[in-house]
């Protein structure tokens, strides 16, 4: 039976939750870009030693009950089966989940825009047979200007709706993963990690107000240091020369 979403505040139980912010941006699509599917650190789910060992330290500062993990819709667990998140939760006994919007609803909302989708392919080919036809863009052609400023249109509804199941939709899903994870965990008094893209936590902390949900918020501030990427160029240098 598909899961239904159902958004009600805990019953005896008090939840405080951490939201952490992600190493890397989580994006999400409905249709992944080709060249995000090509981006090792995203489809990988590569995690740097340094932002695992800040959440092995938030870990041992709030002892959690439990954890989430916001999941990018074309993360594949086969890719990397060692995740070292789940490595780290599971040492520590720490119940630990991916949040993401279930199949079903998601599959139901993409076939929702489907018309949008066929409509744009169209358009953008009937654009490409006119530029070809005339072998450059005609932007005196009153049909041509006229194709381009629908197709700009529908782009633009198009983004809007993926927008907001982009956040509203999905953030009120990963806020169920949640709850029905808390409700699992025994005790009348629970704290909860979620590792979330920045851009969600705003629409959190109205869910989680709205919920009766206590939240802390936790950025990360990222620094570079070019002196240890050049000694780790260096390195590699040495080893290709070795071989």
């Amino acid at each position: 039976m598909p899961e239904v979403l159902e958004l009600k505040p805990l019953k005896d139980k008090h939840l405080k939750l951490i939201m952490i912010e992600s190493e890397f941006p989580i994006d999400w699509w409905f249709n992944v870009p080709e060249e995000k599917k090509e981006d090792l650190v995203w489809s990988l789910h590569l995690i740097s030693k340094e932002y695992l060992q800040l959440i092995n330290n938030l870990t041992d500062k709030y002892l959690p009950h439990f954890a989430l993990e916001e999941k990018p819709n074309f993360w594949d667990d086969s890719l990397n089966p060692n995740d070292p998140l789940k490595t780290l939760f599971k040492k520590k006994g720490i119940r630990f989940k991916h949040a993401d919007i279930s199949e079903n609803a998601e599959s139901y909302l993409s076939a929702a825009l489907d018309e949008h989708r066929t409509m744009l392919e169209a358009l953008e080919k009937r654009i490409g047979e006119i530029i070809t036809e005339n072998g450059s863009a005609p932007s005196e052609n009153v049909l041509f200007q006229q194709l381009v400023l629908w197709k700009e249109y529908l782009n633009q509804d198009y983004d809007l709706q993926e927008d907001q199941i982009r956040y509203e939709v999905r953030e009120a899903w990963m806020m169920m993963n949640i709850l029905n994870l808390a409700k699992e965990i025994k005790g009348k008094k629970l704290t909860g990690l979620f590792i979330c893209d920045l851009r969600h936590f705003e629409g959190f902390d109205k869910l989680a107000n709205d919920l009766d949900i206590d939240t802390e918020r936790i950025k990360i501030k990222r620094t570079i240091k070019t002196a240890e990427i050049e000694k780790v160029y260096e390195d590699e240098i040495e080893l290709e020369i070795s071989k």
